[in-house]
């Protein structure tokens, strides 16, 4: 087998590198029989990068549906010394609730209830919402594919075709040539490219909607 090889990091401009002349002999016979040309190999620089299209907020749902209205006596006084409120007991005359309400003992936070307010009520202020997206990337690029126009010429400046034919980066080309011919220059030309594809990961829905701001009533039943 003669070399007719293209010089390293070649971009496929006319070179006559490894020429082989007319009727070069090799072992009593033509040197140039046939011509076989490597799969052209797709040179792939790095993964893809992700597009990343930000979605709409997710809506708000309620997940509660539960509403607390909370009234404050204004006709009541503070107790002395420590700015609580005092409140007439169920025992005394009139010292029930009115209708539809109940007596409570209100305390910040998701709190344990005490004598005589066992009835616990918690309510929330707001929520905590995490829900979000998990990171997207992409894989490795994997299906990428060319195709080439392969021309080889028996002069040296790539004037006189001998053949061209299109080589794919699938499988490698080997094809009979007129026996003796010369072999001066050769050119390439790229016709197609498949750049192929990567495969998508992440985008999986995360976190989740928490109640936040806790109230505890605490309420004679």
């Amino acid at each position: 087998m003669t070399a007719f090889a293209a010089p390293d990091a070649w971009d496929g401009a006319c070179t006559a590198g490894n020429a082989i002349p007319a009727g070069q002999d090799c072992g009593g016979q033509p040197c140039v029989q046939a011509l076989s040309i490597d799969a052209p190999a797709v040179a792939v620089t790095g993964a893809c990068a992700p597009r990343v299209d930000e979605p709409p907020p997710p809506a708000r749902l309620d997940p509660w549906k539960t509403r607390a209205l909370a009234c404050l006596p204004g006709a009541y006084t503070e107790c002395a010394g420590d700015r609580s409120t005092c409140m007439p007991s169920p025992e005394q005359p009139g010292g029930a609730a009115p209708g539809g309400f109940l007596t409570c003992v209100f305390h910040e936070g998701d709190v344990t209830c005490e004598e005589p307010y066992l009835d616990r009520h918690v309510f929330y202020g707001g929520a905590d919402d995490t829900r979000g997206c998990s990171e997207c990337a992409c894989g490795e690029p994997e299906g990428a594919s060319c195709t080439i126009m392969a021309s080889v010429y028996s002069d040296g400046a790539c004037a006189d075709q001998v053949g061209s034919i299109l080589v794919s980066s699938m499988a490698p080309f080997c094809g009979v040539m007129p026996p003796g011919v010369a072999l001066g220059s050769k050119s390439a030309e790229i016709v197609a490219v498949d750049p192929g594809g990567c495969a998508p990961s992440g985008g999986e829905p995360v976190g989740e909607i928490l109640p936040a701001e806790p109230s505890t009533f605490c309420c004679q039943a």
